[in-house]
């Protein structure tokens, strides 16, 4: 018999076509990631195989390597459990996330639904109670907007207390609100854009980052680990890391805005740090439109957004770090239907000796092959875009 599953998510805006990375599986012991909250129903079924950044071949058959308002959802036909992923956020990231749980349904015998949250706790919230109130969804996955949030830790665990299986993918919740997570280990992620910085300056630099949400686990991950990566040279000093840090709640004219009040602030501000997806398209086009300061800043970002691929292939951005979202909505479903089954050798296969996250790794992306990043998860644009072409895709 096959369930429904539905998915919770935290990222911005979403564009038709993209659709992002496949990794290798690798268990951890603990992860976090996050991104925003909206209610939507999206009824599209993405007809292309997917894979993306990664540096190990992928279950799911890849390559390796703020304002609370709803848009649509999609949702798969069939029979099996109702499974539903809630998001952080509507951003072109999720659609290799919804590629991913659509395939995964195929496969493992399930229904899903994605609905997208735009960037506010609130709007999460909102949706977990939507789908607290749906006694036939057996299988919950959010990406948590925030975590130190009381609402949506007392939204999952009565999710749990009712009966419903629920798993973090992305963005990990608090703990004791969630089965097991389902993605990059953020920490992680940001240590790789450390060094690559570290590889690029080597002399350090001041920092000043941009994010929609500081408060997301991803958000605080990829920020503690890219000070651990990049060491001392480039903090501020002992008590602080960045210049400042820049947010935008989800609200991509701010987003660019705030490149611009960094720019005017901050003269002496030489890396440009964008955390969450989007950031990366906003700072490239605000600090390449001064040739002096493009010349002495470098911009390191996370996450191939559509718009950023022609950024990084042009060199107005220096590296990218980037997830795998595809095997996130592929193995949350695999994950979610397990459980639901109780289905022990498939559980102990992907939590393997006790162990309740699954790491779904990166991929470092640079301009070219000259670059001074080096390492075995790096490759250079050029190829990354080829892969994209043979998939159909856009973007990681």
């Amino acid at each position: 018999m096959v369930l429904p599953l539905v998915m919770i998510t935290d990222r911005p805006s979403i564009s038709a076509a993209t659709l992002r990375s496949v990794l290798g599986e690798s268990v951890v012991s603990s992860a976090k990631t996050r991104r925003g909250p909206a209610f939507l129903l999206v009824a599209s079924l993405l007809a292309c195989a997917c894979a993306g950044c990664g540096d190990t071949t992928p279950e799911g058959g890849g390559p390796s390597g703020s304002t609370g308002k709803s848009s649509s959802s999609s949702s798969t036909g069939g029979s099996g459990p109702r499974l539903v992923f809630i998001t952080n956020g509507n951003s072109d990231w999720w659609n290799a996330v919804e590629k991913g749980m659509t395939d995964g349904a195929s496969k493992f015998g399930a229904r899903v639904e994605m609905r997208r949250n735009e960037g506010d706790t609130a709007g999460q919230i909102r949706l977990l109670e939507d789908v607290l109130s749906l006694p036939d969804v057996k299988g919950v996955a959010i990406s948590v907007m925030q975590q130190d949030s009381p609402g949506i830790a007392d939204k999952m665990k009565a999710l749990m207390k009712d009966g419903k299986v629920v798993i973090a993918v992305d963005s990990d919740g608090q703990p004791g609100t969630r089965r097991a997570y389902v993605g990059t280990i953020n920490r992680e992620a940001g240590e790789f854009a450390g060094r690559a910085a570290k590889e690029l300056r080597p002399q350090g630099g001041k920092v000043v980052a941009f994010v929609g949400n500081s408060s997301a686990a991803n958000a605080q991950d990829r920020r503690a680990g890219f000070f651990a990566g990049a060491g001392e040279k480039f903090r501020i000093d002992s008590q602080h890391d960045v210049l400042e840090m820049f947010e935008d709640n989800v609200d991509k004219s701010k987003a660019q805005q705030n490149v611009q009040t960094a720019i005017s602030k901050h003269p002496d501000a030489t890396v440009y740090l964008g955390i969450w997806s989007y950031n990366a398209h906003y700072i490239a086009e605000e600090v390449n439109k001064f040739p002096e300061l493009r010349k002495k800043a470098t911009i390191v970002t996370f996450d191939l957004d559509e718009l950023a691929v022609q950024d990084l292939a042009e060199g107005r951005i220096d590296v990218t770090v980037c997830q795998n979202p595809y095997e996130m909505g592929y193995r949350g479903v695999r994950l979610l239907k397990a459980l639901i089954d109780d289905d022990k050798k498939t559980i102990d296969e992907m939590l393997p000796k006790g162990t309740d996250s699954i790491n779904t790794g990166v991929r470092v992306v640079v301009p070219k092959k000259d670059s001074p990043v080096k390492g075995e998860n790096v490759i250079d644009i050029d190829t990354m875009k080829k892969w994209l072409a043979e998939k159909g895709l856009k973007s990681t």
